[in-house]
């Protein structure tokens, strides 16, 4: 009996051992397992909140009611500009969610997004940052929670590919992956302090790898050439410093707006070099954005293609004090794009509007503080 049972064990251990150990599939033979579909419509709003950054000296019910207000406002926002029946559709957490957070924090900020996402009818999808690495948690408890949230679309198969959450949202005629895409929204982990383990004390800037632009190039083949695409991601990548030199420095004239009041973390760095935009732009990327960077939400058109960053949302770690008397010539620029003439803190939100199926869309960013007696409320159309 005893090698009997004895026998059964070494069968699980073995079985189990084999599943470990099995080796990543190749990305460009399972190109369906990272494609989501998602019902079009003209109009379809997609909400982007970014670095959140919920921490262990986070109140999560202060968090949550800024929240919130972000989410209701958004929604009265959509409904006044839109007409009724118009609602957030996609909200899109690109990255440092978390950092040094524990597991109650991951349990207690997806709940929330699940709760929202009953009461306003939308789906929502997350894409990790550099913090998101730095946790009291295993990295993988944060992707299975991902995983089998049911409003989240969230894929992460044991691939060829750097990082973790490298998917694709076809947005379709029916919803499903019977009709043809009609917008194509891509989520790329760029990267940074990339660990497996809980308190990993080693941190770095990342980029945007080549394979993971080919991945993209072969996704984006798979919907169809001609379908319209929107990418984000966490890190700014060497585009977004070369537009700023292009504008600061040489003179160019292309489309720029918003703040920028410090770096775009290590990018213009040769060693953080990405090709994506360089190649996705011959393949209809339309857009892509960004967070990481707390005092920038600075936007521009280059090469054809709208980069910028996202609004900082909330208020945990540092965020941008917008002056409107200020001398820095970089905080006046800004507040002369967005046309503000008073004090603000640089945080909110960011809302694309894809407005329909030949590429076009607006973009709104959010400025959203709290404040005694009435809060500051500023909607700015790029």
């Amino acid at each position: 009996m005893r090698k009997r049972i004895f026998c059964i064990v070494l069968a699980v251990i073995a079985a189990l051992t084999v599943a470990g150990c099995s080796k990543p599939i190749k990305s460009s033979e399972h190109l369906d397992d990272y494609v989501f579909t998602v019902k079009y419509h003209d109009n379809f709003n997609i909400l982007q909140l970014t670095d959140i950054h919920w921490n262990v000296n986070t109140s999560t019910t202060a968090s949550k009611q800024y929240l919130d207000k972000v989410l209701e406002e958004t929604a009265k926002h959509i409904v006044a500009t839109q007409g009724s029946g118009a609602k957030i559709d996609l909200v899109e957490l690109t990255g440092d969610m978390f950092m040094l957070a524990n597991s109650y924090h991951v349990d207690t900020f997806i709940e929330y997004f699940e709760k929202k996402a009953e009461e306003y009818g939308f789906l929502y999808t997350a894409i990790w940052g550099n913090h998101d690495r730095h946790s009291l948690y295993n990295p993988n408890y944060l992707a299975d929670k991902f995983r089998k949230a049911p409003h989240c679309l969230y894929s992460e198969p044991n691939d060829d590919l750097y990082g973790r959450s490298n998917f694709v949202i076809n947005l379709t005629e029916d919803g499903s992956k019977d009709t043809k895409a009609v917008w194509m929204i891509a989520n790329l982990d760029s990267g940074a302090s990339f660990s497996e383990t809980e308190l990993s004390p080693f941190r770095d800037y990342d980029y945007i790898r080549p394979e993971q632009t080919e991945w993209w190039l072969k996704e984006h083949e798979l919907a169809g050439e001609d379908v319209p695409a929107i990418a984000y991601y966490h890190i700014p990548q060497d585009e977004n410093n070369k537009a700023w030199v292009d504008v600061t420095e040489n003179g160019a004239t292309y489309k720029n707006k918003f703040f920028k009041l410090e770096g775009f973390a290590d990018n213009g760095n040769e060693k953080y070099a990405s090709d994506f935009i360089d190649k996705a732009k011959d393949h209809n990327l339309k857009a892509a954005f960004m967070g990481h960077a707390h005092n920038v939400d600075w936007t521009v058109e280059y090469e054809g293609v709208v980069i910028g960053l996202g609004v900082k949302t909330g208020n945990e770690l540092y965020f941008a004090h917008i002056d409107a008397n200020s001398e820095d010539e970089a905080m006046q620029a800004g507040l002369k794009s967005v046309g503000i003439n008073e004090n603000f803190d640089l945080i909110g939100a960011s809302l694309v509007t894809l407005t329909g199926k030949d590429g076009s869309f607006d973009l709104e960013h959010l400025y959203y503080n709290e404040v005694p007696g009435g809060d500051f409320v500023k909607w700015v159309k790029w």
